[in-house]
Protein backbone atom coordinates (compact mmCIF):
# COMPACT_ATOMS: atom_id res chain seq x y z
CA UNK A 1 0.00 0.00 0.00
CA UNK A 2 1.15 3.19 -1.36
CA UNK A 3 0.06 5.20 2.13
CA UNK A 4 1.73 7.81 4.10
CA UNK A 5 0.47 9.08 7.72
CA UNK A 6 -0.20 12.56 9.08
CA UNK A 7 -0.56 14.04 12.74
CA UNK A 8 -2.66 16.76 12.06
CA UNK A 9 -2.62 17.29 15.88
CA UNK A 10 -2.71 15.14 19.15
CA UNK A 11 -6.33 13.66 18.63
CA UNK A 12 -6.61 14.23 14.41
CA UNK A 13 -4.30 11.83 11.87
CA UNK A 14 -4.98 11.58 8.33
CA UNK A 15 -3.97 8.69 6.19
CA UNK A 16 -2.91 9.73 2.52
CA UNK A 17 -3.11 7.78 -0.86
CA UNK A 18 -1.98 8.94 -4.42
CA UNK A 19 -3.90 11.57 -5.71
CA UNK A 20 -6.50 9.56 -8.40
CA UNK A 21 -9.86 8.03 -8.55
CA UNK A 22 -9.03 4.26 -7.89
CA UNK A 23 -10.89 1.46 -7.18
CA UNK A 24 -7.96 -0.27 -5.88
CA UNK A 25 -7.54 2.50 -3.36
CA UNK A 26 -11.18 2.71 -2.43
CA UNK A 27 -10.75 -1.32 -1.61
CA UNK A 28 -7.47 -0.69 0.59
CA UNK A 29 -9.89 2.18 2.12
CA UNK A 30 -12.20 -0.07 3.08
CA UNK A 31 -9.71 -2.87 4.37
CA UNK A 32 -7.54 -0.07 6.71
CA UNK A 33 -11.15 1.19 8.07
CA UNK A 34 -12.05 -2.17 8.75
CA UNK A 35 -8.59 -2.58 10.45
CA UNK A 36 -9.36 0.40 12.60
CA UNK A 37 -12.84 -0.55 13.56
CA UNK A 38 -11.62 -3.81 14.65
CA UNK A 39 -8.27 -2.94 16.31
CA UNK A 40 -8.93 0.53 17.47
CA UNK A 41 -12.60 1.27 17.84
CA UNK A 42 -12.33 2.26 21.51
CA UNK A 43 -9.99 5.06 20.81
CA UNK A 44 -11.63 6.57 17.39
CA UNK A 45 -14.66 8.99 17.60
CA UNK A 46 -14.85 9.26 13.72
CA UNK A 47 -13.78 8.26 10.63
CA UNK A 48 -13.96 9.89 7.36
CA UNK A 49 -13.17 8.97 3.67
CA UNK A 50 -12.26 10.74 0.59
CA UNK A 51 -11.31 9.59 -2.60
CA UNK A 52 -7.48 9.63 -1.37
CA UNK A 53 -7.37 10.25 2.18
CA UNK A 54 -8.78 8.39 5.46
CA UNK A 55 -9.38 10.81 8.89
CA UNK A 56 -9.43 9.24 12.10
CA UNK A 57 -10.74 11.58 15.08
CA UNK A 58 -9.35 10.34 18.31
CA UNK A 59 -10.55 10.06 21.80
CA UNK A 60 -7.40 9.68 22.86
CA UNK A 61 -3.72 11.59 21.98
CA UNK A 62 -1.16 10.32 19.65
CA UNK A 63 2.38 10.59 18.95
CA UNK A 64 3.90 10.65 16.30
CA UNK A 65 5.95 7.45 17.17
CA UNK A 66 2.34 5.78 17.68
CA UNK A 67 1.60 7.00 13.46
CA UNK A 68 4.80 5.11 12.36
CA UNK A 69 3.53 1.87 14.68
CA UNK A 70 0.32 2.60 13.00
CA UNK A 71 1.76 2.59 9.43
CA UNK A 72 4.07 -0.20 10.12
CA UNK A 73 0.69 -2.51 11.33
CA UNK A 74 -1.13 -0.98 8.01
CA UNK A 75 1.39 -2.41 5.46
CA UNK A 76 1.27 -5.30 7.27
CA UNK A 77 -2.37 -6.13 6.29
CA UNK A 78 -2.51 -8.89 3.90
CA UNK A 79 -3.18 -8.04 0.03
CA UNK A 80 -6.48 -7.60 -1.38
CA UNK A 81 -7.03 -10.67 -3.59
CA UNK A 82 -11.03 -9.87 -4.55
CA UNK A 83 -13.06 -7.14 -5.48
CA UNK A 84 -16.27 -5.53 -3.68
CA UNK A 85 -19.01 -7.85 -3.72
CA UNK A 86 -21.02 -5.22 -4.72
CA UNK A 87 -24.50 -4.12 -6.38
CA UNK A 88 -25.44 -2.39 -9.96
CA UNK A 89 -27.78 0.24 -9.38
CA UNK A 90 -29.90 1.53 -12.08
CA UNK A 91 -30.61 5.27 -11.40
CA UNK A 92 -33.05 6.84 -13.88
CA UNK A 93 -32.21 10.50 -15.39
CA UNK A 94 -34.51 12.65 -17.28
CA UNK A 95 -31.56 14.39 -19.65
CA UNK A 96 -32.52 17.73 -21.07
CA UNK A 97 -31.94 21.43 -20.75
CA UNK A 98 -35.20 22.14 -18.80
CA UNK A 99 -33.34 20.47 -15.98
CA UNK A 100 -29.59 20.68 -17.22
CA UNK A 101 -29.09 23.90 -18.04
CA UNK A 102 -25.50 23.48 -18.30
CA UNK A 103 -25.81 21.28 -21.55
CA UNK A 104 -25.44 23.68 -23.64
CA UNK A 105 -22.35 24.91 -22.13
CA UNK A 106 -20.75 21.78 -22.21
CA UNK A 107 -21.66 21.18 -25.64
CA UNK A 108 -19.36 24.24 -26.59
CA UNK A 109 -16.66 23.46 -23.89
CA UNK A 110 -16.12 19.92 -25.23
CA UNK A 111 -17.12 20.57 -28.94
CA UNK A 112 -19.10 17.62 -29.38
CA UNK A 113 -23.15 17.28 -29.45
CA UNK A 114 -26.03 17.03 -26.74
CA UNK A 115 -26.63 13.29 -27.47
CA UNK A 116 -22.70 12.56 -27.39
CA UNK A 117 -22.75 14.00 -24.06
CA UNK A 118 -26.16 12.46 -22.60
CA UNK A 119 -24.83 9.01 -24.07
CA UNK A 120 -21.06 9.46 -22.51
CA UNK A 121 -22.47 9.77 -19.18
CA UNK A 122 -25.16 7.54 -19.46
CA UNK A 123 -23.38 4.05 -20.79
CA UNK A 124 -20.24 4.43 -18.00
CA UNK A 125 -20.06 2.40 -15.23
CA UNK A 126 -19.61 4.17 -11.89
CA UNK A 127 -18.46 2.96 -8.84
CA UNK A 128 -19.51 4.54 -5.67
CA UNK A 129 -16.43 6.23 -3.37
CA UNK A 130 -18.20 7.84 -0.22
CA UNK A 131 -21.01 9.98 0.68
CA UNK A 132 -20.11 13.79 1.75
CA UNK A 133 -21.11 17.33 1.55
CA UNK A 134 -24.98 16.80 1.55
CA UNK A 135 -26.50 13.41 3.81
CA UNK A 136 -27.27 11.30 0.60
CA UNK A 137 -24.66 12.89 -1.66
CA UNK A 138 -22.49 9.96 -3.50
CA UNK A 139 -19.34 10.91 -4.80
CA UNK A 140 -18.52 9.01 -7.98
CA UNK A 141 -15.33 7.47 -9.95
CA UNK A 142 -15.46 6.41 -13.38
CA UNK A 143 -16.72 9.51 -15.32
CA UNK A 144 -15.84 9.50 -18.96
CA UNK A 145 -12.17 11.44 -19.45
CA UNK A 146 -14.12 13.25 -22.37
CA UNK A 147 -16.46 14.70 -19.74
CA UNK A 148 -14.26 16.45 -17.45
CA UNK A 149 -15.01 19.71 -16.90
CA UNK A 150 -13.51 22.43 -14.45
CA UNK A 151 -15.91 23.11 -11.91
CA UNK A 152 -17.70 26.77 -12.80
CA UNK A 153 -15.80 29.81 -11.22
CA UNK A 154 -18.48 31.06 -9.50
CA UNK A 155 -20.77 28.33 -7.35
CA UNK A 156 -24.41 28.46 -8.06
CA UNK A 157 -26.63 29.97 -5.20
CA UNK A 158 -29.14 26.72 -5.60
CA UNK A 159 -28.87 23.77 -7.16
CA UNK A 160 -32.28 22.00 -7.63
CA UNK A 161 -32.82 18.33 -5.54
CA UNK A 162 -32.10 15.85 -7.67
CA UNK A 163 -29.84 17.51 -9.84
CA UNK A 164 -27.06 15.56 -11.92
CA UNK A 165 -23.65 17.68 -12.69
CA UNK A 166 -20.12 17.10 -13.71
CA UNK A 167 -17.69 18.60 -11.89
CA UNK A 168 -13.69 18.00 -12.61
CA UNK A 169 -13.39 14.39 -13.04
CA UNK A 170 -16.72 13.29 -10.84
CA UNK A 171 -20.43 13.31 -11.43
CA UNK A 172 -22.96 13.45 -8.69
CA UNK A 173 -26.59 14.22 -7.76
CA UNK A 174 -27.78 17.03 -5.51
CA UNK A 175 -30.40 14.87 -3.25
CA UNK A 176 -31.51 18.19 -2.13
CA UNK A 177 -30.87 21.78 -2.85
CA UNK A 178 -28.04 23.44 -2.07
CA UNK A 179 -25.22 26.11 -3.54
CA UNK A 180 -23.50 24.05 -6.13
CA UNK A 181 -20.81 24.72 -8.44
CA UNK A 182 -20.90 21.70 -10.57
CA UNK A 183 -22.29 21.44 -14.30
CA UNK A 184 -26.66 20.75 -14.14
CA UNK A 185 -27.03 18.11 -16.95
CA UNK A 186 -30.56 16.74 -15.86
CA UNK A 187 -32.53 15.52 -12.70
CA UNK A 188 -32.88 12.21 -11.01
CA UNK A 189 -36.77 11.88 -9.86
CA UNK A 190 -35.99 9.09 -6.84
CA UNK A 191 -35.10 10.20 -3.24
CA UNK A 192 -31.96 9.39 -2.48
CA UNK A 193 -31.73 10.00 1.30
CA UNK A 194 -34.57 9.21 3.52
CA UNK A 195 -34.20 10.24 7.39
CA UNK A 196 -37.08 8.15 8.13
CA UNK A 197 -35.93 4.56 7.29
CA UNK A 198 -33.89 3.16 9.43
CA UNK A 199 -30.82 2.50 6.38
CA UNK A 200 -31.64 6.68 4.86
CA UNK A 201 -29.09 5.40 1.71
CA UNK A 202 -29.51 2.34 -0.56
CA UNK A 203 -26.37 1.85 -2.47
CA UNK A 204 -23.11 1.29 -0.34
CA UNK A 205 -20.04 1.86 -0.86
CA UNK A 206 -17.91 0.13 -3.38
CA UNK A 207 -21.51 -0.48 -5.19
CA UNK A 208 -22.00 0.46 -8.55
CA UNK A 209 -23.85 3.20 -10.39
CA UNK A 210 -25.96 2.93 -14.04
CA UNK A 211 -27.59 5.99 -15.36
CA UNK A 212 -30.91 5.01 -17.40
CA UNK A 213 -31.83 7.98 -19.40
CA UNK A 214 -35.71 8.97 -18.97
CA UNK A 215 -38.48 11.08 -20.72
CA UNK A 216 -40.34 13.83 -19.05
CA UNK A 217 -43.10 11.85 -18.65
CA UNK A 218 -41.46 9.00 -17.53
CA UNK A 219 -39.63 11.31 -14.70
CA UNK A 220 -43.01 12.90 -13.40
CA UNK A 221 -44.33 9.18 -12.71
CA UNK A 222 -41.11 8.56 -10.78
CA UNK A 223 -41.18 11.53 -8.79
CA UNK A 224 -44.56 11.16 -8.12
CA UNK A 225 -44.47 6.95 -6.96
CA UNK A 226 -40.84 8.11 -5.19
CA UNK A 227 -42.30 10.72 -2.86
CA UNK A 228 -45.36 8.85 -2.13
CA UNK A 229 -42.68 6.13 -0.96
CA UNK A 230 -43.83 4.10 -3.70
CA UNK A 231 -40.36 3.71 -6.01
CA UNK A 232 -38.47 0.56 -5.53
CA UNK A 233 -34.69 0.73 -6.36
CA UNK A 234 -33.75 -1.49 -9.13
CA UNK A 235 -30.27 -3.53 -8.98
CA UNK A 236 -28.65 -6.05 -11.58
Amino acid sequence: MDIRIFRIHSKLIELVWPQVISIDILQEQQQVKQFFEKEYADGIREIRVGFNTLSLKLRIEITEEDCRDILEEIHQLPTLISDFASKTWKIPVCYCTEYGKDLEKLVQIHKISLEEIIRLHSEATYTLHFYGFLPGFMYLGGLPEKLHTPRKNSPERAMPGGTVAIGGKQTGIYPAESPGGWHAIGNCPIRLFDISKEVPVIPAIGDKINFEPISKEVFEEIKQFSHQGLYTWHHD
